[in-house]
């Protein structure tokens, strides 16, 4: 990214790209008809420095072009063109322009006699409706052609290596990152299989059989014998109390009327006294 009014490293990344050739007047052609006798022209813009930023355009045959723009002069550009905000989102919008891929290089002179081509411009559109970028370049002479020429060649070079060198990096990691993939799925593999196993396992297991319940038995009941000692020590007491519930429930009239019995026994005390006065009664008798 560009600092205030100057370039950092970032921007000495070249851009490269196509140019639309036009004419723009004169010769057989029509004003703004697009060049049929001129091969593919390339450009190449970039920051020379911190305070200087090259644009050069050519045909690597006979025809080169540049322009270098110092910080002023784009100050100059960035008015003509009307873009306001920070000088960093200016230089964001320089080299988005240069990248977009809708470029065009207007020609001057005749279309047939490459030296009557004099200057070009240079014009750039980020999108369509957004202000153009527009940068007059001019026509190199023969040495100075060449020499940018091979300066536009080595730079498109390192440029390739840095992009061959950047994908190599990145087969690398994509071939790692696969690798990894791949030991993941044959993990998750075998413990998918030690989890059929176990499933098929537990469904051979057989049922428990249902046993029915049964009453228990007084046996199975009694666990503590003390508890059966207490039992039968508590059974007087129990049937005592059956008795007296059985007696608390019969009719009033009924215990007034007991059942005749057939024959009165007299008491034991009785007879024994009576028994006793007779013995005595006979023995006085005798002695008379």
């Amino acid at each position: 990214m560009a600092t205030k009014k100057g370039f950092d490293d970032a921007d000495s990344e070249p851009i490269f790209g196509e140019a639309r050739a036009e004419w723009e007047g004169g010769g057989d052609e029509e004003p703004g008809a697009a060049s049929t006798s001129l091969r593919p022209l390339l450009f190449c813009a970039r920051a020379l420095d911190s305070s200087r930023f090259r644009v050069v355009a050519s045909d690597f045959h006979s025809l080169a072009w540049d322009r270098v723009l110092t910080v002023a002069e784009l100050e100059d550009l960035r008015d003509d063109i009307g873009i306001g905000g920070a000088w960093a989102e200016f230089v964001d919008y320089l080299k988005s322009s240069l990248s977009s891929g809708d470029v065009k290089l207007i020609l001057s002179g005749h279309p047939n006699v490459d030296s009557s081509i004099t200057n070009a411009k240079l014009i750039a559109v980020k999108s369509k409706g957004l202000p153009r970028i527009s940068i007059s370049l001019n026509r190199l002479a023969s040495s100075s052609a060449h020499d940018a020429i091979a300066d536009f060649s080595l730079a498109l070079y390192k440029a390739f290596k840095k992009k061959d060198k950047d994908s190599l990096k990145e087969q690398e990691r994509s071939s790692r990152l696969t690798g990894l993939l791949s030991s993941e799925r044959e993990k998750n593999d075998i413990l998918q299989k030690q989890l059929d196993s176990l499933s098929f396992l537990s469904k051979r297991k057989v049922p428990k059989s249902k046993i029915p319940e049964k009453a228990p038995s007084p046996s199975d009941t009694i666990t503590n014998p003390d508890q059966v000692l207490v039992s039968e020590a508590q059974q007087p007491s129990a049937a005592a109390e059956v008795l007296a519930t059985a007696s608390a429930e019969v009719p009033a009239s009924k215990a007034s009327n007991p059942t005749k019995a057939g024959r009165r026994v007299a008491p034991v005390s009785r007879r024994a006294r009576v028994r006793g006065v007779s013995l005595q009664d006979t023995a006085d008798d005798d002695d008379k």
